[in-house]
């Protein structure tokens, strides 16, 4: 059982920002292929999947619906470009690919998060190495619909840190831009947890960090209906022991209302965060991943407008929930991972009351895992990394989930994929009451347990 807690230590501060940007023209490689998964015997509704990239490591980190139908999708290559550079991806609604953009400079580049703007474009924040004296440092990206870039800012502090970085990012109700993170340059430990407000071109109107002597990292956030802000992510300062599952409360000026701690004796984390009823105020639903047991497992909480726990689910040993969005019967898709043998994707549907409905595995014979989700229907379309599938170490992977299309087609052949592609409707969102997921950085191996802050959080 996850136990609630709570205390708080805040600073206020503000930075000069600098810009940066190299755009390089766009390349890529598409696969198309079948996997098997789900049940003992393999089979589960995979409708379609696609992967992208070269040679060398490449992988997606943030998924959005496109307002034309089709995906957009941010994270990085290490096959194209200089070193490791964000990347960007549009595919039509099937997964092929329309276009992609490569950013970055000679040093190390990644997008962690991409949501929608109002003017049908997109706003990406991520990490760079390239624009920055020092190590590395949050970025700021605007492009149009085509992924031309129209601006860029860097934030980061002195050049004795260790670094700063952005995992997170949506558009506010004025136009502006909220993101989190972490920061090293300023604030009251190793790492603080960091909010960040701009104006609608990326410049800062105000920041704040959250922290204690150690380690707190802000994972995600979305702007409440009261035109606030909740943030998640973990903190090693606050909390029962370990690192604990952390829920930030903000009014709109980054003023603090409350903040909780959930967790037990062991790590708990918080991934991603979702207001769970944008016109009633229904509170909020955190996904991650708990150590309360023996092993890791995903982890669901809901919480209420005032911080107090309604309820909360546990799943699978070896489940990691790494994303969550609302679905249109008003329950949540989730995505992340699942350890056994190997590590494979992981994908599940429960109602507004936690109750499952459906769940599964995906991924071949070497490791896998969804980081980014976004519901459609009664099923979902997930993001990722897979090194079983494509053309090189690892590549980008897309995959779209129809749990309906398993019903349908198990007792004809539960060992065939069928492909066929449904059509669906799709409504836009201003990113508002929606969080984003925020992953390792350029040419992190899925397997491997370090203890950097992505991997750590992440794959870990």
């Amino acid at each position: 059982m996850i136990q609630a807690g709570m205390s708080t230590f805040a600073f206020s501060i503000r930075v000069p920002i600098l810009t940066a940007f190299i755009f390089l023209a766009p390349w890529i490689t598409e696969a198309s292929w079948a996997v098997a998964s789900g049940d003992s015997d393999g089979s589960f509704g995979v409708d379609w999947s696609k992967t992208y990239g070269g040679s060398y490591g490449d992988g997606a980190w943030s998924l959005q619906k496109a307002v034309d139908g089709g995906y957009i999708l941010a994270g990085y290559t290490c096959s194209m470009g200089e070193g490791g550079d964000l990347w960007m991806i549009k595919t039509g609604p099937y997964g092929e690919e329309q276009w992609d953009r490569i950013y970055g400079g000679s040093n190390e580049e990644v997008g962690y998060c991409i949501n929608h703007t109002r003017d049908g474009g997109y706003v990406v924040t991520g990490a760079t190495e390239s624009y920055a004296l020092g190590g590395e440092r949050l970025w700021l990206l605007k492009v149009d619909p085509s992924g031309k870039k129209e601006w860029d800012r860097i934030f980061g502090g002195f050049v004795s840190s260790s670094g700063d970085g952005g995992w997170s990012v949506c558009q506010t109700v004025d136009g502006g831009y909220i993101m989190t993170g972490y920061t090293r340059s300023y604030g009251a430990g190793g790492k603080d947890l960091w909010l960040i407000k701009t104006d609608c071109m990326g410049r800062t109107e105000w920041q704040k960090t959250f922290g204690g002597i150690r380690d707190d990292v802000g994972m995600s956030v979305v702007q409440t209906t009261d035109g606030g802000f909740a943030v998640t992510g973990r903190t090693a300062s606050f909390g029962s022991s370990g690192d604990d599952l952390w829920l930030i409360r903000t009014d709109s000026s980054g003023r603090e209302l409350w903040n909780k701690t959930y967790g037990g004796p062991k790590d708990d984390t918080g991934f991603q965060v979702v207001e769970a009823d944008d016109q009633k105020g229904g509170g909020f639903v955190v996904v991650g991943r708990t150590e309360a047991t023996r092993n890791k497992r995903a982890l669901i909480l809901k919480i209420d407008g005032n911080g107090s726990k309604v309820w909360e689910k546990t799943f699978e040993d070896g489940t990691v929930g790494i994303s969550i969005q609302r679905s249109e019967d008003g329950g949540f898709v989730l995505a992340g991972r699942k350890d056994s043998t190997g590590r494979d994707g992981w994908a599940a549907k429960v109602s507004a009351s936690s109750e499952m409905e459906w769940e599964t595995t995906f991924g071949g014979a070497g490791d896998d895992t969804a980081t980014s989700v976004v519901a459609d229907g009664d099923g979902c379309v997930v993001a990722g990394i897979t090194n079983s599938y494509g053309d090189g170490a690892e590549d980008a992977w897309l995959v779209r989930i129809d749990p309906g299309h398993q019903k349908e087609k198990a007792a004809e052949d539960r060992h065939k994929v069928d492909n066929s592609r449904l059509g669906y409707e799709y409504e836009p969102g201003q990113g508002r009451g929606q969080g984003c997921v925020l992953a390792p950085p350029p040419g992190a191996k899925l397997l491997e347990d370090v203890d950097s802050v992505p991997l750590r959080d992440i794959l870990a």
